[in-house]
């Protein structure tokens, strides 16, 4: 049990906020009975809120805002409540153990997006191979957050941001805004480097200069990772080494709550289960960010790009991407599955058989009913091209069936005529009467 004078000596020693610390009210709720404790919650708000003695500077009275001392008071309390042995035994001990239960009840500050759903605060890496347009990517988020526009379709917290574009010039980067911006000005509020010191020559020093200055900042872009790694270390382990720089990265991200963005690159090699496992350096870079997204395309010529995201704090995405030559900007075309959906109702759409068989039975009042040679006959006249033969269309219409029943409501049967075996096709939409006994003369 903590007496009085312990309590005492901590208030006398105590210097300003720490009167609202956890351990300060610690003190208080230790107390031996209710009208004990009240009594020392009462001296630690005379102590906090008081104006200090005139004649003696070691006397409490730090002259603190009485508001915030209920906040406190309120925060503390609940916290106890939670767990009363736990809480104490914590704040009095300053161990680095918590109690869970404690924890349950906490009120912690909301996760802050840069990007909502996309960009959480934290350490977040952005890979792609060379040339790939990740840099264009990195200045649009930055000109999107300072001036609290949407990026690649979701809402941005407006706040300051600096670009550290260290594999440009000024004349570059001033050509890439203008071509991003058109006739727009700069938004206030992004600032920009193009040389920086290493991690080990004072890089954190400069950014943590930056996020106290601009308190409302919310995003810092190092473009690249590479340029502000310093000398390579003699280490055993490339993952210890690669784990250390990320980690002082990330302290820094949490410290200031902010997104930090790390642009970087992939390996030449392939690998189509896992994007992530192409990200360049060790796992000790991908397993020390917070969230990572990769650019990547099956072939370089390709027209779309597939950021893939994942993350602590992000749902695993795959967006489909298509960068814009003329506006020199990235455009979401959709989720991966979304587009995949599209591109195959597209295909289907577009499929001579399909568009020959909705055609005829447009004109025949639903019903249409052909031998093999007849269909392919129908799509060459209407489509100019189809399948060669009868017996490849009979096998392309045992693929398309289901969908023709499930996207169209139209049915297919086949079946052979006379003695002679001719293939016999019947269509018809499945809310008109049955063709199976009606006879057609073939074409």
């Amino acid at each position: 049990m903590y007496s009085d004078a312990d309590f005492c000596n901590y208030i006398q020693q105590a210097a300003g906020e720490q009167l609202l610390s956890a351990k300060a009210f610690a003190y208080c709720f230790i107390a031996a009975d209710e009208e004990e404790r009240q009594k020392r919650l009462g001296f630690l708000q005379a102590a906090a809120c008081g104006d200090p003695h005139p004649a003696d500077s070691s006397m409490p009275g730090k002259g603190l805002d009485p508001a915030l001392f209920e906040q406190a008071r309120a925060r503390w309390e609940s916290e106890w409540k939670a767990d009363p042995k736990g809480f104490t035994d914590c704040a009095l001990s300053g161990s680095l153990w918590q109690s869970a239960a404690v924890l349950r009840v906490r009120q912690l500050p909301r996760l802050r997006y840069v990007a909502e759903g996309l960009l959480p605060q934290g350490l977040v890496l952005l890979a792609s191979p060379p040339k790939y347009g990740k840099s264009w990517l990195a200045l649009d988020l930055c000109l999107s957050v300072a001036s609290g526009k949407p990026f690649l379709g979701r809402p941005c917290q407006r706040g300051e941001c600096l670009y550290l574009a260290l594999e440009d010039g000024e004349q570059r980067l001033q050509s890439r805004m203008s071509r991003l911006l058109g006739d727009q000005p700069a938004p206030a509020g992004l600032f920009y480097q193009t040389k920086a010191v290493s991690l080990d020559n004072g890089l954190l020093t400069n950014l943590d200069f930056f996020a106290v200055k601009y308190p409302r900042a919310r995003l810092i872009v190092i473009d690249t990772l590479q340029k502000i790694r310093g000398e390579e270390r003699t280490s055993s382990s490339v993952y210890a080494a690669d784990y250390a720089v990320m980690g002082q990265l990330k302290e820094f991200a949490d410290r200031h709550g902010i997104c930090l963005l790390l642009v970087h690159h992939l390996r030449k090699m392939s690998d189509d289960a896992d994007p992530f496992n192409r990200i360049a350096g060790s796992n000790g870079i991908f397993g020390a960010a917070d969230a990572a997204m990769v650019l990547a395309r099956s072939k370089r010529s390709d027209p779309r790009t597939t950021l893939s995201l994942t993350g602590r704090d992000v749902e695993e995405q795959e967006l489909i991407l298509t960068f814009d030559k003329a506006r020199c900007r990235w455009q979401v075309l959709g989720d991966a599955c979304e587009v995949e959906a599209l591109d195959e109702q597209a295909a289907y759409d577009a499929d001579p058989l399909v568009v020959t068989i909705r055609h005829k039975l447009d004109e025949g009042g639903g019903r249409w009913q052909t031998g093999g040679m007849g269909i392919v006959e129908a799509c060459r006249q209407l489509c100019g091209e189809g399948p060669a033969t009868g017996q490849e269309a009979a096998a392309l219409l045992k693929q398309l069936a289901p969908r023709l029943k499930e996207r169209d409501g139209i049915a297919w049967h086949c079946r052979t005529t006379g003695t002679s075996g001719r293939r016999l096709h019947l269509f018809a939409r499945m809310k008109a009467a049955p063709v199976s006994n009606r006879t057609i003369s073939t074409k």
